[in-house]
């Protein structure tokens, strides 16, 4: 008896990051395709992340060797792909069976104009890659994955077959860090800062004078030579700062190194409502108690038991004078790792698989 053949799906994106070697998705590309992809593949899939390609013949493929392309995948997710040759040949794909699917992990129709992102998609600027032809993309595909459930109501009232998977932690990768109780705490936020929402400056009214009153030292880590340091927004005095370079991703988790105490400020706009946890779970595998400014998602972490949420400035002073106790550090770094099982990839790759094989079998 001939054993079945696996079914197929193929990531297909342009979120890598150039000059690595070998070449690494970056951080989207990371968590919603190399990620699924590895679960899939664990659950009787065949699966692999890479560059779209195209045939007339055989539809969708993915490139290798910079001129060929596998062909004959069930399922294709498109990954922030916003052209308009893609949105082109979405009919020929979809007439020859294949299941196209986008996945979304942000709310572009919702960017704020202090986002980078906001003006390099914007049509006027890229008008063969921009965020209208994204909303396109999103709209004639067979179904949407989205991460968070204000995308998953947001895109379920305007088209049929959206579905959510959250975004889970790669645990086996992190190393948790010995809280030392002997030192100072450093307080610090990983990220870059042109991809922000004036997030960092709800801080920026009282967050240096806590520092200076507690003699301590602020660190950002994720620093890019294009933007401005996270001190600058904060409005940090730069004698309490110290900043560290951005790391592809397969080095990402020494960036938490440096950190005591995090730090996640989002500014109070519908764009930080669409946004996931994946900050928060980042702190805690790296055995780092966080604050965190409200979110829907932020809220549903701290209701589960891991991390802090701050609606005012008092309470963000509350909760940073709680955490540079050591003990309270300790206690609470612990504890927010004892729940981490729960959001690990281990747990979110059941979640990929019934959904895959809903769209495979049932649409």
């Amino acid at each position: 008896m001939k054993k079945p053949q696996k079914p197929t799906v193929a990531f297909l994106t342009h979120d890598w990051s150039w000059g690595t070697e070998p070449l690494q998705p970056n951080g989207c590309a990371w968590y919603r395709c190399k990620l699924p992809s590895n679960e899939l593949n664990k659950r009787g899939w065949f699966t692999t992340v890479g560059f779209p390609g195209f045939s007339e013949n055989r539809g969708f493929g993915m490139v290798v060797d910079g001129s060929r392309a596998v062909h004959g995948w069930d399922i294709i997710v498109l990954k922030l792909l916003m052209q308009q040759e893609i949105l082109d040949v979405m009919p020929l794909a979809q007439a020859m069976g294949q299941k196209l699917v986008v996945d979304i992990d942000d709310w572009f129709d919702g960017l704020s104009p202090a986002n980078m992102a906001h003006k390099s998609t914007d049509p006027s600027v890229n008008p063969r890659s921009n965020r209208e032809i994204y909303a396109q993309i999103i709209m004639k595909a067979d179904a949407v994955i989205t991460s968070t459930p204000f995308l998953f109501d947001y895109y379920g009232k305007r088209r049929d077959n959206v579905f959510l998977v959250r975004n889970g932690i790669d645990t086996q990768r992190w190393k948790k860090k010995y809280q030392r109780s002997n030192r100072r705490p450093k307080i610090g936020w990983v990220g870059a800062t042109h991809w922000r929402s004036n997030d960092l400056e709800q801080l920026s009214g009282f967050f240096d004078k806590f520092l200076e009153e507690n003699q301590l030292v602020f660190h950002h880590s994720g620093h890019t030579a294009s933007a401005p340091e996270a001190s600058e927004l904060l409005e940090i005095d730069k004698k309490r700062s110290r900043a560290m370079g951005m790391a592809p991703i397969l080095s990402y988790p020494r960036l938490f190194e440096p950190i005591d105490i995090g730090i996640i400020p989002l500014n109070d706009i519908p764009f930080n409502h669409a946004k996931s946890f994946i900050k928060g779970l980042e702190y805690v595998a790296a055995g780092i108690p966080f604050i965190a400014s409200y979110s829907p998602e932020y809220q549903y972490l701290a209701e589960q038991g891991i991390g802090r949420v701050a609606n005012s400035p008092e309470e963000w002073l509350h909760h940073l004078n709680e955490l540079i106790k050591p003990q309270m550090r300790v206690d609470e770094a612990n504890e927010n790792y004892s729940l981490l099982k729960d959001f690990s990839m281990d747990a979110r790759g059941d979640d990929w698989d019934a959904t895959m094989r809903f769209i495979k079998d049932k649409l």
